[in-house]
């Protein structure tokens, strides 16, 4: 809903809220090792592994997204009032990384994963973080729950929340992981 958001909106609004979100989850990085590769308007994009990859990487990838859910539910969506419910993809495997551009160079990440993730995304659901099988594999000790090609991992409903502080408890969250194929 961000385009139709900006069309209802007046711009220092958006740039407020974006703002607000995003120093929200820049926050929470450095907390889980993972590293901001850019934004683009709505775009947040985040890599974990890059510095360091081990058998750990796609547990604390998972738990980095938990946390980043956690975190937008807290900032409001000017136009209705409701928490922001962030879609969430996640693919395992190589990627190539550079720096591209001499005008405000960007270091950018290329590669089938990158373009595997954005698919999870963008055809997830919001509030949700969708995985390939790759990464499902990786991490195959969370409580996985079949439900017809999706599986669900129910969050804790004690209020824990990843090591994200100050998110709002549900009684009834899901997170739902996407096989790919």
């Amino acid at each position: 809903g961000f385009t139709t958001m900006c069309n209802s909106v007046k711009p220092a609004t958006v740039m407020s809220f974006l703002n607000d979100l995003y120093t929200r989850l820049d926050a929470m990085l450095d907390a889980f090792g993972v590293y901001k590769v850019e934004t683009i308007g709505d775009c947040y994009v985040a890599a974990g592994g890059l510095m360091k990859v081990d058998e750990e990487t796609g547990a604390v990838t998972v738990r980095s997204d938990d946390a980043l859910l956690h975190a937008a539910s807290a900032v409001r969506l000017p136009t209705s009032g409701e928490p922001v419910r962030l879609r969430v993809g996640i693919h395992s495997g190589p990627a190539m990384s550079g720096v591209v551009g001499t005008r405000m160079p960007r270091f950018c990440l290329f590669g089938d994963t990158i373009n595997t993730a954005s698919r999870m995304e963008s055809t997830g659901v919001p509030g949700a973080i969708h995985v390939s099988k790759a990464t499902r594999d990786l991490v195959p000790d969370e409580p996985w729950e079949p439900t017809g090609g999706v599986q669900v991992r129910r969050l804790p409903q004690s209020g824990g929340n990843g090591g994200c502080g100050g998110g709002p408890s549900r009684e009834h969250q899901e997170v739902m992981y996407l096989t790919q194929g």
